[in-house]
């Protein structure tokens, strides 16, 4: 039986890098206590159709994508308890804040079962993270 817990995955920033059309975003994850061990880790998320890379033009918009293996997936994976986690989003939505800040709503699944997590299974997850951009 696992100690681990997905409610300690609490995302603190995300970045947006990439091209249009094969984008990649990390979901950088506030640091956590596991097995006695401070577990510093990220969502990385690759392959992403996004018609654009600047933050301006995405905001207001939500993208819906296939879970893998269907075409179109995002390749998404998160290391934790010794191995890479894949993890499947369904939706990438890109919310203008008051601020003029743009945060990052992510929903999708952690598949845990796959690599050694099985008592937590598939566990669905929504992820708010203020986002940033490498585009210039």
């Amino acid at each position: 039986m696992s100690t681990f817990s997905p409610s300690a995955l609490k995302p603190r920033h995300a970045i947006l890098s990439g091209l249009p059309g094969a984008a990649s975003l990390e979901i950088l994850l506030r640091p956590f206590l596991h097995a006695g061990e401070i577990v510093d880790t990220a969502i990385r998320l690759d392959g992403i159709a996004l018609p654009s890379l600047r933050l301006g033009e995405l905001a207001g918009q939500r993208f819906d994508f296939p879970r893998n293996p269907q075409d179109g997936y995002i390749d998404g994976s998160l290391y934790v308890a010794g191995a890479h986690h894949p993890v499947d989003v369904d939706t990438l939505t890109f919310n203008l804040s008051r601020d003029g800040q743009l945060t990052l709503v992510a929903k999708g699944v952690y598949a845990f079962d796959v690599e050694g997590l099985d008592d937590l299974g598939t566990v669905p997850f929504t992820l708010a993270a203020r986002l940033s951009t490498c585009a210039l």
